[in-house]
Order: structure tokens, then C-alpha cells, then sequence
């Protein structure tokens, strides 16, 4: 397989670079948090620094809580309807909203209040008030039925998505993912092999295994558009306490398979591009070999050099000596007559 790096690739992942290299007060992407997680940050220095990758997104590992968009009616069946069912992480009418995001163990002991200060309940740090646990009923408007904005506790992995140059850069790169615990990884789609611009497959490293996700309460909408929906709550505190615990506990386990993807990658990266010099060098300078190859070779020969001279030495022994035999056989003859 082909392991020279295209040109595309080399001016794609320049721009990426020089994306990653805006100060950090004037950088900004699509995700809530609007920058590179600072858990992140030496992971994909180091795979940046690889020839023939590049990381185009991220995400730490984190804890969110979302309030979904507003839904269309089900009458609603035009392509129209369909396309602005999105849930988008600003807020407005129609939209997602993000009500809480932490990409670190959450601490639960927050406290407010100035001199009778008290510990911040999960209801408030993730804006909600109590409920009585009772699902909200579906409410009909104009004859159809709208259901519920749903509040979603999430728990959330690292994921990862890395450009390759080619099929035999993201090869390396898979298998890392895969041993160090992100078995779900894979390429993102078919669609990154082909077009005009050449291929630049892009690898997922991610898993599905580490996630939770919960719904812990609705939306109650009102009339009044002046007005803020209040956000009820569907559980206990004690409810929403054992999954920050859970989460909390997930942050860690993550961190050790982060961890590992980053040595596996290095390793794995080191090791193909060491063959692929090999490879190289034997293309243009016939008979060549590695330190390893040649020791062995030396051995070999060395070993075949002194068994050579032992059976010359034998050979010439066995030959004096029949020599002499002859001698004294011929002065023992004479003797005789």
C-alpha cells in the first residue's frame, strides 16, 4: 500500500494547525465549550506531531445536562418540518439548550450564599426545581398531541477524530484505539475515500461502553413567551447524587484508556514508520538490512568460516599422517631385502 503522504493532505492539516495555533481568547469551534478541552491538550499536541495525522475534533470525556428543542407536530410531514428538528446547543425557540456542561469530575460540595453559606443542591447547579416524580401528560394544541421537552443527564467518553493521510496511516491508529479500550472506533463513513480533492479517511476513536444517560426531568412550557419555562425535576436528589457518582467514577476509568491510546498510538506510529524506512532503504540500495539482520548474518558466516577450518585441519592431519605410515613402511621393507 501506498505510504507517501498526498500534498492535500499536507495543506489540510496545515490549516488545521494554524486553527490550533489561534490564542486561545480568539479561538473558538462548534462545541459548547467553544475551544480544545485542556484535558485534551497534550494528546493531540503529541498525534498532531505525527506525519500523516491530525486531529479535526474532541471531546475530554464530560457530564452534560440538556433540555431538548421543541418538537414539530407529527401533522407536520414536509422535509421543511423534518429539517428543523435539530437540537442545536443555543439556546431560542425551537432549540436545545445546554443547561449544565463539565468536562472534570463534578464536585459536589458547591456552596452559595454570603455568610450562611449552604451546599448548592444538583436540582440548582443543573437548573431545575423538584417534582413529584409524575411524567409530564402530553399536551394537545390545535388537535395534535406535543410531546414533552425532555431534560437528558449525559455521561459521556473521550472521542477523538483523527485525518490520515491514507488507509495505511489510520491502520496504526485503529489499533490502538481498539486495544486500549475504544472498541467501538472505526472510519467515519466511505465517503472520506473518495472525491476530487483526493482521500483523507478520518478515524473515530470512541466508545460506547463508558456512556450513561439518564432523563432526570421536562420542560414546562408557558404561554407567555415573556416568561421562563420552568425545568421540573422527574427524580430524587439522592437520584441525580448517584449518577455524578457514577460519572465521577467513569472520568477515571477514561483517563487510564486515554492514557493507554496515547502510548499504543506512539508505539504503533514509531513502529510503521521504522518499517517504512526499512522498506525504503531496501528499494534503493539492493542487499540492504538492519542491525539485527546483519548480526545474524555475521554469525552465520562466522560459524561457517571456523567449521571449514576445522575440516581443513582434520583433512591435512589424516593426510600427514598416511604419509608417514608410508615412510616408515618403506624403510621397514628395505630392511627386510
Amino acid at each position: 500500500m501506498d505510504q507517501a503522504i498526498p500534498p492535500i493532505f499536507v495543506s489540510r492539516k496545515s490549516k488545521i494547525l494554524a486553527d490550533l495555533a489561534t490564542p486561545d481568547e480568539e479561538y473558538t469551534d462548534a462545541s459548547p465549550k467553544g475551544s480544545v478541552d485542556e484535558g485534551i491538550r497534550d494528546l493531540i499536541e503529541d498525534i498532531n506531531a505525527l506525519p500523516g495525522l491530525v486531529t479535526t475534533s474532541s471531546c475530554a470525556g464530560r457530564i452534560s445536562v440538556f433540555l431538548e428543542g421543541r418538537r414539530e407536530n407529527a401533522a407536520a410531514d414536509s422535509s421543511e418540518a423534518s429539517e428543523q428538528r435539530k437540537f442545536v446547543p443555543s439556546g431560542g425557540k425551537g432549540a436545545g439548550k445546554w443547561l449544565f456542561v463539565s468536562h472534570d469530575p463534578l464536585d459536589i460540595g458547591r456552596e452559595v450564599g454570603g455568610e450562611g453559606k449552604r451546599q448548592m443542591s444538583l436540582h440548582e447547579v443543573f437548573g431545575m426545581v423538584p417534582g413529584d416524580g409524575k411524567p409530564p401528560s402530553l399536551h394537545t394544541t390545535q388537535g395534535h398531541s406535543q410531546a414533552p421537552r425532555l431534560v437528558r443527564f449525559h455521561y459521556e467518553p473521550m472521542i477523538l477524530h483523527i485525518m490520515t493521510a491514507n488507509l495505511h496511516h489510520a491502520q496504526p491508529v485503529l489499533s490502538a484505539a481498539s486495544s486500549s479500550g475504544f472498541r467501538e472506533s472505526g472510519l467515519q463513513g466511505l465517503r472520506c475515500l473518495e472525491g476530487d480533492n483526493g482521500p483523507s479517511p478520518i478515524v473515530a476513536v470512541r466508545s460506547a461502553g463508558l456512556a450513561l444517560e439518564s432523563i432526570i426531568g421536562y420542560c414546562e412550557d408557558n404561554d407567555s413567551e415573556s416568561e421562563e419555562p420552568i425545568i421540573r425535576s422527574l427524580v430524587s436528589e439522592e437520584y441525580i447524587q448517584m449518577l455524578v457518582n457514577m460519572s465521577n467514577e467513569r472520568f477515571t476509568v477514561n483517563a487510564e484508556r486515554k492514557e493507554r491510546f496515547r502510548t499504543a498510538v506512539m508505539r504503533n506510529c514509531s513502529a510503521e514508520n521504522s518499517s517504512g524506512t526499512a522498506k525504503t532503504k531496501g528499494k534503493t540500495k539492493a542487499g540492504w538490512e538492519n542491525p539485527e539482520q546483519r548480526r545474524e548474518r555475521k554469525r552465520a558466516e562466522g560459524l561457517a568460516r571456523k567449521k571449514m577450518l576445522e575440516s581443513q585441519a582434520t583433512r591435512t592431519g589424516h593426510q600427514d599422517t598416511e604419509g608417514e605410515d608410508q615412510r616408515v613402511g618403506g624403510i621397514l621393507h628395505s630392511l627386510d631385502t
